[in-house]
């Protein structure tokens, strides 16, 4: 019986070529079980890092403490210049700030109760009423509108005030004179007495009263200042300065004139306003009544004998050698500057426009009015402060202002440090 051989044939007897053979790998397709798996690479750059050697990576380390040297470098630098820019602006506000005087006006500021269906206003006086305050020619444009009407204006030292009127009836029938910018605006408690012919009233009794015990007194230029025979006016620093109340009448001015006249007589009998009359000129008293609005230019100069309004005259037509406007009838010449020179392009005056200005302050310099521009640009707050910048420098007669605190400061160029504006505090 032969014995069966179970080994494996040999290539050599077969003669077959090991290459001739299909490799069962090949034969069969792959499946998920049976993918082969590549060997683990190392990444690229690590092995560029390792093959870099300790040297490089040193260098490395080198630059990256720079990096970190120089962030905190740029991080002080830009800390110092912040440190700076607001102690900048904390020494340029400390020098134009207005000092808040410790007088009657600032304590009225502090408790002032508005006037309303059931009291006055009040207070309205105030012991050193206005100590400190200096005098400033700047005109309250709608000074109504301030929380507290008349005395925001006077304690930061503008001479002028304004009140737009309007005249209508109470509930009961009675006739009287509105303020407000408005119909809307207008209520029963806000009229011309309660906000500022009555508070006058008190402020001058208060302030003659005082004034007639003092003594005569012979002052630098070797006059008298007889208090006796001079009434004082609402600043104690310059008792002989007028304060200007613009009267803008917003209905028919001939319908409200005979009011307006009637209401001014209290402050008339103690001599407190400013007076025309053909003997004596023009007498200034501690309050100058201007109308403008509709104010009918006919009644200002009908009585020929005594006036105690005075206009306010066009500025703009005061170059007419017949203009009817000079200092026995009118005592502003207003305009709005748009109408005066033109849109004034970013804040700044043109040299044709500075002409224009120039000509037209003159101008009302030699009828001896005050000039004034209203509707000046109000913002961006840089613009304005130039403008009125260049307006002072122009001389314009009196500055017409909103913001009262920034229009008393003296130097509006430096009210805006660093594109922070530093006027309002």
């Amino acid at each position: 019986m032969a014995r069966r051989d179970d080994s494996p044939p040999s290539t050599e007897s077969s003669g077959a070529s090991i290459s001739s053979f299909t490799p069962l790998e090949e034969s069969v397709p792959h499946s998920p079980s049976r993918t082969r798996h590549l060997p683990f690479r190392i990444p690229k750059w690590r092995r560029q890092a390792h093959s870099e050697g300790p040297f490089l990576n040193e260098k490395r380390r080198i630059h990256i403490r720079q990096l970190i040297k120089s962030a905190i470098l740029i991080l002080l630098l830009t800390s110092l210049a912040i440190v700076t820019w607001l102690a900048l602006i904390l020494t340029v506000a400390n020098r134009l700030r207005i000092p808040h005087l410790n007088n009657g006006l600032q304590k009225i500021l502090e408790t002032y109760h508005a006037p309303n269906s059931t009291h006055a206003a009040y207070p309205t006086w105030v012991e050193d009423f206005s100590r400190g305050v200096k005098p400033v020619s700047c005109h309250s444009h709608n000074d109504y509108w301030h929380r507290i009407p008349l005395y925001e204006g006077l304690a930061v030292g503008c001479v002028g005030t304004e009140a737009d009127i309007w005249i209508g009836n109470h509930g009961n029938g009675t006739v009287d004179l509105f303020v407000g910018h408005n119909q809307k605006s207008l209520t029963q408690s806000r009229t011309l007495r309660t906000l500022y012919l009555d508070p006058l009233y008190d402020i001058l009794s208060n302030q003659n009263t005082l004034s007639s015990s003092l003594p005569n007194v012979t002052n630098a230029t070797g006059t008298q200042d007889a208090v006796s025979g001079s009434p004082t006016g609402v600043f104690s620093t310059s008792p002989s300065t007028s304060l200007i109340l613009a009267l803008d009448m917003k209905t028919d001015g001939h319908a409200t004139w005979d009011t307006v006249i009637a209401q001014l007589d209290t402050l008339r009998v103690q001599d407190w306003l400013t007076y025309w009359t053909p003997s004596q000129g023009v007498v200034q008293r501690p309050i100058t009544i201007v109308g403008t609005g509709n104010t009918p230019f006919d009644l200002v100069i009908s009585n020929s004998s005594y006036r105690n309004i005075f206009f306010d005259a066009p500025l703009t037509s005061l170059s007419d050698p017949n203009t009817p406007y000079n200092s026995n009838n009118s005592y502003y010449a207003s305009s709005s500057i748009k109408a005066a020179i033109g849109t004034v392009s970013f804040g700044k005056l043109s040299g044709g426009q500075r002409d224009k200005v120039t000509a037209q302050v003159d101008k009302a310099n030699q009828l001896d009015l005050r000039s004034r521009y209203w509707d000046t640009v109000s913002w961006p707050v840089g613009w304005r402060n130039r403008v009125w910048e260049q307006l002072e420098d122009l001389e314009v007669g009196i500055l017409n202002v909103d913001d009262l605190a920034a229009g008393a400061r003296w130097d509006w160029e430096m009210c805006v440090v660093g594109g922070v504006n530093i006027c309002n505090s």
